[in-house]
């Protein structure tokens, strides 16, 4: 691929954003009427034959104009020259339906998908955190049968993971409760990882001889820990018939295969967790998912978290010929707003 020439640049971007707003395959008579260029339509239809020749354009049937690639999509967006102020409204609705006080985790990001589904006529998506990641507020050991133990852990932030495991000892209920306030006792702003390591510090330092309720917890936090919450692998999505609303989904088995991946999950899911610890924020642009059922798809996701640490990401998904000057602004104000009240 050689580097592009003014010329060259200045046709595929008014390409594109014609396509952007049209949707249908853009000619050069199309772009000859623009005050914009001042070239005939012979000159544009050599231009976007070399544009097509570099694989920035294609042309999908012989007598139609041309649309944009993955590659020529990809080169627009690291070239935006200026991005979209969120406009008032969108602000005034952030204010009214997200930046509101307090609200588990699970509400938090459910009113971040359900905005962002609002406002743009995609689909909105949120990676949950991972649970191992999420600092402690709360542990309670219930007794379900003879060594069978509930862990209830409740986050700072009010995700909460119920984890089974077994116990080599017999405990009472009461001990159980004796063990949870221990452990509750220690944990001050730590993972679960962190939790364990305290605990094991303890062991270390303890200058009682390991008394009869110290030996409870160390036996029964041995076997919690032995069992390691699973990371709570999933995501929401909101406004999934907003896509019925683009002309690229009117293929019926388009639809069935993105849908599938929507309820699927996982693919969405190994997306959004290859997106985390780069870019605060990014923009996957079709067959760059590396998933099949995704390849008509664009996501643009940016990370939402606390100061201390990043706990997720949040976007839409649309079709490739999405408005990208807008909904790039728009999703980084979103999962700031996120932030700032996961933050308080």
């Amino acid at each position: 691929m050689g580097i592009l020439s003014a010329r060259q640049i200045k046709v595929l971007q008014a390409v594109i954003v014609v396509y952007i707003h049209s949707g249908e395959p853009v000619g050069s008579r199309t772009l000859s009427r623009s005050s914009a260029f001042q070239l005939s339509p012979a000159t544009l239809r050599n231009v976007m034959a070399d544009l097509e020749d570099e694989g920035f354009l294609c042309q999908p049937h012989t007598s139609a104009g041309r649309i944009p690639t993955d590659q020529g999509f990809r080169f627009y967006v690291n070239n935006l020259a200026g991005m979209a102020a969120v406009s008032p409204a969108a602000r005034l609705h952030v204010r009214e339906h997200l930046e509101v006080v307090g609200g588990r985790l699970e509400e938090v990001l459910h009113d971040g998908v359900l905005t962002l589904a609002q406002l743009t006529p995609y689909v909105g998506v949120v990676s949950m955190p991972d649970f191992r990641q999420m600092i402690i507020r709360h542990i309670r050991f219930v007794k379900l049968h003879e060594r069978r133990i509930l862990a209830v852990v409740v986050s700072v932030s009010g995700a909460v993971q119920n984890v089974l495991f077994d116990s080599d000892t017999n405990f009472s209920q009461d001990q159980l409760n004796h063990s949870s306030n221990y452990l509750n006792a220690l944990l001050g702003d730590l993972t679960l990882s962190g939790i364990k390591r305290k605990v094991l510090q303890e062991m270390a330092s303890d200058k009682r001889g390991y008394d009869e309720l110290f030996k409870q917890v160390l036996a029964l936090s041995k076997s919690f820990f032995a069992k390691d919450p699973e990371q709570q692998s999933d995501v929401m999505l909101d406004g999934k018939l907003n896509l019925l609303e683009h002309p690229e989904f009117a293929d019926v088995e388009r639809m069935k295969n993105i849908f599938r991946a929507f309820e699927e999950k996982g693919s969405i899911l190994k997306i959004l967790d290859g997106a985390l610890g780069g870019e605060q924020l990014r923009v996957i642009i079709g067959s760059e998912s590396c998933c099949e059922d995704m390849r008509h798809c664009s996501l643009v996701t940016a990370e939402y978290g606390r100061v201390d640490r990043t706990l997720g990401q949040i976007g839409v998904i649309g079709p490739t010929r999405m408005d990208y000057s807008r909904i790039i602004p728009l999703v980084n104000y979103i999962a700031d707003a996120m932030s700032r009240r996961l933050q308080n």
